[in-house]
């Protein structure tokens, strides 16, 4: 099967000022694409069309020098594919479908900031509600077919969280504390494809509902103007899923990822020691189970070394 995709796009975006403070950026992009198969079923379609527009608002508005908070609208597509083992059958009524639409997804986001204590800690954070259309779904079901194919499987919601923190605290000189996390609650909310591939109500792939990380860095200055810090860092994933498909869905394990680093930096030099995955934990990263097989790739193990860096 050969493919040949052709596409064009126009964008344009804009920003301008409605009070003081007070900004708007809108933008939209237009999009024509032609996907061809030159071998195919006989009666089957040979190209998969797809146009559309798509729309980006953001509005920002700062009620003081210290904080900013925005709300942003905006949508997205992926274009239709063409499925090569289009029209096979499992009997029951289910047909591979020759041509697989659009997926759509619209997204709204509300966002923060702040810089804090003084200057001391910036707080970054948004919370955003995304809604997906029409799912493209590679699917590899041998009840149907024994290749893998796509079709719009589902309609699903996302609800998450996420933040940054980044504090240098005045009372301890030389400390930093960093930590960023994400929440996510996501659900398919409507079964499209009328097997039992997909099931109401699933988490989608790859989507934890909880993710997180924090480390610390202590800087002091030694002797002829050479720089000491040692930095400690945490990491954590709550359990995920590999695939939305059924028969071809795993489950992650939750993990949590411990390492340190200490080191000393010159004006033209720095070397660094360090060790990752300090309880050589066995972490999860990927997964999927097709053919009857799981498939896993983990985290390296643990690992220690020196780095060294020359400033020219």
């Amino acid at each position: 099967v050969t493919f040949d995709e052709v596409k064009a796009a126009l964008s344009a975006v804009d920003a301008f000022s409605i009070n003081r403070g007070q900004y708007v950026n809108a933008g939209n992009a237009i999009s024509d694409e032609e996907i061809r198969s030159f071998i195919r079923a006989i009666d089957a379609p040979d190209t998969a069309n797809s146009s559309g527009t798509i729309l980006k608002l953001t509005l920002n508005y700062k009620p003081t020098d210290n904080l900013m908070v925005y709300g942003t609208y905006s949508e997205g597509f992926r274009p239709g594919l063409l499925n090569r083992p289009g029209g096979a059958s499992n009997g029951t009524g289910y047909n591979v479908p020759f041509e697989v639409q659009t997926d759509e997804v619209t997204n709204i986001e509300l966002g923060w900031k702040a810089d804090l204590l003084d200057g001391s800690m910036r707080f970054n954070g948004n919370i955003f509600f995304v809604n997906i259309d029409d799912l493209q779904t590679t699917i590899f079901d041998p009840s149907i077919t024994n290749l893998f194919f796509s079709d719009n499987s589902a309609d699903a919601g996302v609800t998450g969280l996420e933040a940054d923190l980044l504090w240098a605290p005045i009372a301890i000189d030389g400390l930093t504390l960093s930590a960023a996390v994400s929440f996510l609650d996501s659900e398919i909310t409507k079964v499209i494809t009328p097997t039992n591939d997909v099931r109401l109500g699933d988490e989608l792939a790859f989507a934890p509902k909880f993710q997180g990380n924090l480390q610390a860095r202590y800087e002091w200055d030694l002797q002829s103007g050479l720089v000491a810090h040692v930095m400690p860092h945490v990491s954590h994933s709550a359990k995920s899923y590999s695939d939305i498909i059924r028969m071809n869905r795993d489950e992650i394990g939750g993990w949590t990822l411990l390492g340190v680093t200490a080191g000393i930096t010159s004006d033209s030099w720095s070397a660094e020691f360090f060790v990752d995955n300090l309880t050589d934990e066995r972490a999860e990263l990927s997964r999927n189970f097709v053919f009857d097989r799981q498939r896993v790739s983990y985290a390296m193990p643990r690992t220690t070394g020196m780095r060294f860096t020359k400033n020219f």
